[in-house]
């Protein structure tokens, strides 16, 4: 048998200021030619044991026990310059956010070249090929790419470098069905050459089917989530929000074109779509960021100002965009404590005992504990930094939350709680939610009302009463990609 190319032996790090462990006990081997599956629920670990394989430790971490050896070396006792010869010839770690790893000022094309093992003038245009994308995206920039190509990008620069271990961190979150299967046939075809591949992510069949081998780690964490268990439906009103012929071109592209949508008060509108038919574009339109945009917004029936920059101070706030990728957005020099209460000084809460009581009130809101406002967003989970991204949202009280895949990065149990919790702050504060997912089962259960994009149009939508009869269009127009989530 092939000898491993990384052990961990009861593995447990530790957080500085704290007695709860990142990871605690973890025990992984990588052999070449093989996929290995890391699952476990949001919080115990699997994002820390991937890093530790790279020799990083967030800030004022430490091993406390255990071992790790990497293609022979500890990499946690190797000396910067070692580890970063190690590192640049023979690991690669693609993140949970690929794109904020990808320098926006590059075109494809020169973020391959900067990183391959080989001058060969071709070989970008080959390992493009090889993750399924065509040859035009050399000549694109990542803010244009969706984030399932931003994703098969970064597998790509792992490809053109030839490395022995790729770790990648929930390769499948926020995907559709469709490209989730690319995106495993890529991790298996690089394997197969030899690459010793480790993905972490939750229990999904996807996940089973692709590795040879599934290590699953337990929760250090014990988070409480306080949900509620009302299910009363409103009844409909004026709408909250409405917008008219939204439109987005970027170069000689329309991303997004002719769009309606109509929100009313403390309801849910799920927006459905494949990867890269223009949901978060639609998102962005709608929270203000996107300068270029034109159409119309109406907020509670009085115009509204599309880029937030025209938009009066004390209507900003109102809609709140919670991200896809919470780590881009989360400034890591900053607790979450710190994060949490800007919004609120803003909104006028003022004190030291005020703002840490209200603070500690939006984390329990969330699922977790007031000891969480001292951590940093190195120390969190994906899972935990996307429950801090929702609590940051709920600090503005905003009118309208716009949910970009909030829950594609959680494990089953913990997404549901998610949802519930939102589903509550929908009854409790009457606040709507557009939900963007890829989940035909949670825009079920959530959702009043659902919109269908494809390729940037609104090709399907209504109330989701009739959700069995909207299955058909959603499912012809993602070529099933839809309906591998909700099976």
């Amino acid at each position: 048998m092939t000898d491993p190319a990384v052990v961990a032996e009861h593995l447990t790090i530790t957080a500085a200021g704290t007695a709860t462990p990142l990871l605690q006990d973890g025990s992984i081997t990588l052999r070449p030619g093989t996929v290995t599956a890391i699952t476990g629920e949001s919080g115990s670990g699997k994002t820390t044991l991937l890093q530790a394989i790279v020799g990083y430790l967030p800030p004022g971490a430490r091993r406390e026990s255990g071992s790790l050896r990497v293609l022979g070396h500890d990499v946690l006792t190797l000396e910067p310059e070692p580890l970063r010869r190690l590192r640049r010839a023979h690991l690669a770690f693609v993140g949970q956010d690929p794109g904020s790893a990808l320098n926006p000022t590059m075109r494809v094309g020169a973020l391959l070249r900067e990183v391959a093992a080989t001058r060969d003038p071709d070989e970008p245009a080959r390992v493009l090929e090889r993750v399924q994308l065509p040859a035009s995206v050399l000549h694109r920039r990542p803010g244009a790419l969706s984030g399932g190509q931003q994703r098969r990008v970064a597998l790509a620069r792992a490809l053109i470098r030839g490395v022995d271990v790729l770790l990648v961190d929930e390769p499948f979150a926020g995907l559709d069905g469709r490209v989730r299967h690319e995106v495993a046939d890529v991790l298996r075809r690089l394997a197969d050459t030899g690459v010793a591949v480790a993905v972490s992510g939750h229990d999904t069949t996807i996940l089973h089917e692709l590795a040879d081998h599934t290590v699953h780690l337990g929760v250090p964490v014990t988070m409480r989530v306080h949900t509620t268990a009302t299910t009363a439906e409103t009844p409909r009103g004026s709408a909250v929000l409405s917008a008219a012929d939204l439109g987005l071109v970027r170069g000689d592209r329309a991303v997004l074109a002719g769009v309606d949508l109509t929100v009313r008060p403390g309801e849910a509108t799920a927006v459905l779509g494949e990867s890269g038919a223009g949901k978060t574009t639609l998102a962005r339109v709608l929270a203000g960021l996107e300068p270029a945009a034109t159409g119309t917004m109406r907020l509670h029936d009085a115009p509204l100002r599309l880029p937030i920059a025209r938009r009066p101070r004390s209507l900003r706030g109102r809609i709140q965009l919670i991200p896809q990728n919470p780590l881009s957005t989360l400034n890591p020099a900053h607790t979450v404590g710190h994060t949490l209460a800007r919004p609120l000084r803003r909104r006028g809460v003022r004190g030291r005992a005020h703002l840490d009581s209200t603070v500690t009130a939006l984390l329990v809101t969330v699922g977790l504990t007031g000891a969480f406002a001292t951590r940093y967003p190195s120390e969190l989970s994906g899972g935990q930094r996307q429950r801090i991204s929702i609590a940051r949202a709920l600090a503005a009280e905003p009118d309208v939350l716009i949910c970009d895949e909030v829950t594609s990065a959680l494990d089953a149990a913990t997404a549901q709680s998610v949802m519930d919790v939102l589903r509550g702050t929908m009854h409790e504060r009457h606040t709507s939610l557009i939900v963007i997912t890829h989940d035909l089962e949670l825009a079920a259960r959530y959702c009043r009302d659902v919109l269908v994009i494809d390729d940037g149009r609104v090709v399907e939508s209504g109330s989701y009463a009739a959700a069995g009869r909207l299955r058909r269009p959603v499912e012809s127009k993602g070529n099933q990609s839809l309906n591998h989530t909700a099976t």
